[in-house]
């Protein structure tokens, strides 16, 4: 039974809470006059009481009050930010930004491309050991591990200056759109205006 509660809490599209019947047109309506009458909450760091009421069920729940909340059956922070690899327990293999550079992501590419060559070169010692004496791979393989780990990590910091980039492409390309709206727009006119003249001139002639 665990087992299978377990598999539906963390199931992409899991069913819909059993709460959902409350959300009713006619709960909607008694909202507003229920949040007249309801007393304010107490701030307790003991769990909430149960509900007694079903229009509590309309009313948004608060902020957690820790760091983290669960959805889908993965934890999530609240603060959507970017871990450093020691507090996840990893070395730091490339040198981080300096004083004033972090808009420089100049940096980030020298030490991508080191990282890379590190990481060709721990593969080849890896093939030189897997053929020499292959049950010392383990060390090898977890250094790779950490060199793709840091790759992978520098990659999510240069994160930021690619949606920059991607935004300015994107109204460069919609910039050029409309300019380029905008001059066959005034050669319909310049065209109108031909055809009128040459109308106006038959017409003079006749």
């Amino acid at each position: 039974m665990a087992s299978n509660d377990s598999n539906k809490i963390s199931s992409l599209y899991p069913s819909p809470p059993p709460y959902i019947k409350f959300f009713t047109d006619e709960n909607v309506k008694r909202l507003p006059e229920y949040m007249k009458q309801r007393p304010t909450p107490v701030e307790t760091t003991e769990d909430e009481p149960p509900i007694t009421n079903e229009l509590e069920f309309l009313i948004p729940p608060k902020m957690p009050k820790s760091q983290h909340y669960r959805a889908f059956g993965s934890v999530w922070q609240i603060k959507d930010q970017l871990l450093d690899l020691e507090t996840m327990g990893i070395t730091q293999l490339y040198i981080g930004a300096k004083d004033g550079e972090v808009t420089n992501y100049q940096y980030k590419i020298q030490e991508l491309r080191r990282l890379l060559k590190s990481l060709l070169l721990n593969y080849l010692e890896l093939i030189g050991i897997l053929s020499i004496n292959p049950p010392l791979y383990e060390p090898k393989v977890e250094h790779i591990r950490t060199i793709l780990i840091n790759i992978h990590h520098l990659l999510n910091e240069y994160r930021p200056h690619q949606s920059r980039e991607s935004l300015i492409m994107l109204l460069e390309e919609q910039l050029e759109y409309k300019k380029e709206e905008i001059k066959n727009i005034e050669a319909t006119c310049e065209q109108v205006k031909q055809k009128l003249k040459q109308i106006q001139e038959s017409l003079t002639l006749t």
